[in-house]
């Protein structure tokens, strides 16, 4: 069943079970896991606006509102990240080989790139994108605190 058509708690429990299966993981396999997890999250077209980040939510309120775009299941992804003390992760906009806009997540200077297709964590690479602009995510690691 999908984990988030259920209440918040089993969310919210669902989403540390994720964390603590991750622990002992290697770098490729936290990405793959993280990735397949939030890819499931349904998307709207508009949520989140990249302008708009200082408004975005902290990673529990992301996961009580269920509300997500491309960006919120980038921040998703983020969070996952930042609290399982990943720190090269960066969040990029680009555009794709078919010319569709995409919100990416790249970890490891861009050796996993997560958010995109599900289940191509590690067949993906950022030369395969054009116009990439790097999004500053500095500030989203004040809303985990």
């Amino acid at each position: 069943m999908n984990v988030f058509t259920m209440p918040y708690e089993h969310r919210l429990e669902e989403w540390s079970k994720l964390r603590q299966s991750v622990a002992d993981k290697t770098l490729e396999e936290t990405c793959v896991k993280v990735d397949k997890f939030w890819q499931q999250c349904p998307l709207n077209n508009y949520y989140l606006h990249p302008h708009d980040m200082k408004m975005w939510p902290g990673p529990w309120q992301l996961l009580h509102d269920n509300v997500y775009c491309f960006y919120a299941r980038a921040l998703g992804i983020i969070y996952t990240m930042s609290i399982l003390g990943i720190k090269d992760v960066d969040l990029v906009s680009a555009t794709d080989y078919n010319n569709v806009d995409v919100v990416l997540v790249l970890v490891d200077n861009a050796k996993y790139v997560l958010n995109y297709w599900p289940d191509s964590v590690v067949n993906t690479v950022l030369s395969d994108f054009t116009n990439v602009k790097y999004i500053d995510i500095q500030k989203l690691h004040n809303k985990i605190n």
